[in-house]
């Protein structure tokens, strides 16, 4: 006859323990996971912010220049493309960059010929914030923050 083993007590421990070890493991890679979600969302959020800011500046410059883009250009310190838009670029920490530099923000004023037919007197404008991601070659950009803006002409150009 066959003797037979009778488990041990520190074979049960050692099985316990690894248990204990697998669910703490598991533990910690949901917690991990949760901290780079957090860390992502926060920079979203403070991205937001910032676009929000740069956004409602570049409009307060717009309606003070009473909706011509080379005064809002002057003010905002942007370059107009092509006479057709007016572009400021940012870098990574939302520093203004010089004219023709590309930076991972992007902020857009372009004129926009809707709202002159439905609001007569106004000028309208279309502000959008973009940012980009550059790998490999590749830029991709995505739009952070549109606005549909308007101004009304300065005095001394509506008299003239």
């Amino acid at each position: 006859m066959q003797e037979r083993i009778k488990p041990t007590r520190s074979g049960l421990f050692a099985i316990e323990l690894l248990i204990a070890v697998g669910v703490f493991s598991l533990c910690a890679a949901i917690c991990v996971g949760l901290f780079v979600r957090a860390e992502i969302m926060s920079r979203d959020s403070a991205d937001l912010n910032r676009a929000v800011s740069e956004a409602r500046s570049a409009a307060d410059c717009f309606k003070a220049a009473g909706g011509d883009l080379r005064k809002t250009a002057e003010l905002t310190g942007g370059d107009i493309v092509q006479e057709a838009a007016l572009f400021v670029e940012f870098d990574e920490n939302w520093q203004k960059l010089p004219a023709g530099e590309q930076g991972t923000f992007e902020l857009t004023i372009a004129p926009d010929l809707l709202l002159a037919g439905e609001a007569p007197g106004y000028t309208g404008a279309l502000l959008e914030v973009r940012r980009y991601t550059r790998a490999e070659g590749e830029t991709t950009g995505e739009s952070i923050l549109m606005w549909s803006i308007a101004a009304l002409p300065d005095d001394t150009e509506v008299a003239s």
